[in-house]
């Protein structure tokens, strides 16, 4: 599949599920974390998912960031006016740069961000460019992740950390032929064409392969697993119809709040945080 197609596919998804995001998430693009000993709204588990990226990597005001698959913006502004660090934040899709800057500007952080048109597995950084570089929900929409963790292994800085915000599945033979027919469904119709690279327990030997060390992986799908079931519950009657008329693959997200869902709770879907180091 050519790059072209990809990117096409891709921003059809992120077109046709813009209102979405912006009336359930607030424009942000990845679930929340909550606390095993605290209640909190999903509003607050949104920045708590963006704090642990800010703990992760330990950022401060002295760090150049790279945010790879911005979106609109949401997690950039917020780590730049919480750290005071500057991060690039680049993405393929021209919309969403406009709306990252103006999203900029209401956050007072035009100083500390930028914004450009730029695949993350071709990037026209400099090598060593970076002190730390994250990812949120984003890295599966890589049609080759290993090029794409290699581009971030030449720009990071020696020394330099990432932090990899990332699903994982089971094997194949572990998913029903049902399962695996949604599955396929959602990474065609939402451009996850790198999601089969992350298998649960495998994807940080990808990971080490690239060159990285002291390669983590923490799962914290207990912690996503209240923002999967408001979505499902959002989910549950537009998906009563898109199954009726057996057209899961031109709604993705109704049908992956509610399947994905099913397939969480039998364990083959989860939610990881991986970093490592150059």
């Amino acid at each position: 599949m050519s790059k072209e197609n990809h990117f096409e596919r891709l921003a059809e998804y992120f077109r046709k599920s813009d209102k979405g995001y912006t009336w359930i998430l607030g424009g942000a693009k990845h679930f929340g974390f909550h606390p095993t000993d605290k209640k909190v709204s999903e509003k607050e588990a949104l920045l708590l998912m963006q704090d642990l990226i800010g703990e992760k990597l330990s950022l401060s005001k002295s760090m150049k960031v790279l945010d790879a698959g911005c979106g609109e913006g949401v997690v950039s502004n917020y780590l730049a006016k919480k750290f005071g660090c500057k991060i690039e934040g680049i993405t393929v899709l021209p919309f969403e740069i406009e709306k990252a800057r103006l999203m900029a500007e209401r956050y007072d952080v035009l100083d500390l961000v930028n914004y450009s048109l730029m695949d993350y597995s071709d990037m026209k950084f400099s090598d060593d460019a970076f002190d730390a570089i994250y990812t949120i929900e984003a890295l599966s929409h890589s049609i080759d992740v290993r090029k794409t963790l290699s581009e971030f292994f030449r720009v990071l800085k020696k020394r330099g950390k990432i932090a990899l915000f990332e699903y994982t599945i089971s094997e194949d033979e572990y998913f029903s032929d049902h399962e695996m027919d949604i599955l396929n469904k959602v990474i065609l119709s939402s451009a996850m064409d790198g999601l089969k690279d992350f298998r649960h327990d495998r994807f940080q030997g990808i990971v080490e392969d690239i060159g990285f060390r002291d390669v983590k992986a923490e799962d914290i799908t207990q912690n996503v697993e209240p923002s999967l079931r408001r979505l499902r519950r959002f989910a549950l009657i537009p998906y009563f119809f898109v199954k009726m008329l057996g057209s899961q693959e031109n709604h993705p997200n109704p049908t992956a709040a509610v399947e994905f869902y099913k397939m969480g709770k039998k364990g083959l879907l989860r939610y990881n945080i991986f970093t490592a180091e150059k």
